[in-house]
């Protein structure tokens, strides 16, 4: 993990095995599912026959903006539990020590939450490093001792070359972006002023189902469109780790 503090700003050597991204894939299925079944009962069976991974051919029945607000898709505390309990979070805290989730909504547990973007949408979150939205006090939680935050994204269905998670090498070493402040959805928002700058490249990982990124808490990353025949989806969390 030391390239996530040295020039390139993230690393993808982690990846889940194929148990771990079916049993991801199933708890995500079936939040999506139950929270469809409160909502629209006299649709879930089209949705539940399509499978998440479709969700885009039938997201016309319902508002997506409306339906998929962030608190919607924060895993329960006893999701978390098993998550931290698969081999590939054993793997984290032996290469990282201690970990800490962010409780980014004040919830009362960690937060590990997933993310869809259907095809050709703009579902997808603008270029940003997360770092601003801690320094905006979105996320709530500061611990009372030295830590660090990194952010690990996971694919759960991508497609490798079409859509996924966009990055920008080495951008965690320059300390003056520029951004402002916007207000959305009663919440603040910082919004990069130099994305149409020309002055740096951002990169689509090519990541597949399976394949994680852990980058640093200043590297500016963002979506991108997602131009395959599926629904994007993914899994994200902050790390607190003590210093």
């Amino acid at each position: 993990m030391d390239n996530i503090h040295s020039k390139e700003g993230y690393s993808t050597r982690l990846r889940l095995n194929e148990d771990e991204l079916g049993q991801l894939r199933q708890m995500i299925q079936m939040q999506w599912l139950y929270r469809l079944q409160l909502l629209i009962p006299e649709s879930v069976q089209y949705f539940d026959q399509l499978g998440i991974k479709y969700y885009h051919l039938a997201s016309h029945l319902i508002n997506h903006e409306e339906v998929w607000p962030k608190t919607s898709r924060v895993f329960p505390r006893e999701a978390v539990a098993i998550i931290r309990n698969m081999n590939f979070f054993k793997t984290l805290q032996k290469m990282l020590g201690n970990i800490i989730i962010s409780d980014e909504e004040n919830f009362g547990w960690e937060n590990i939450y997933w993310r869809l973007v259907r095809p050709g949408s703009s579902d997808f979150g603008s270029l940003h490093a997360d770092k601003w939205f801690w320094d905006l006090g979105q996320y709530g939680q500061f611990l009372d001792f030295p830590h660090e935050r990194l952010k690990v994204w996971i694919a759960i269905y991508t497609i490798a070359g079409k859509n996924g998670l966009c990055i920008v090498p080495n951008s965690h070493l320059k300390k003056d972006w520029k951004w402002h402040v916007e207000e959305r959805s009663g919440r603040k928002k910082p919004i990069f002023d130099d994305e149409l700058s020309g002055h740096f490249k951002c990169v689509l990982l090519p990541l597949e189902s399976g394949q994680s990124v852990i980058f640093h808490d200043e590297l500016l990353h963002g979506g991108a469109v997602n131009l395959a025949e599926t629904t994007r989806v993914s899994i994200e969390f902050t790390m607190l780790i003590p210093t």
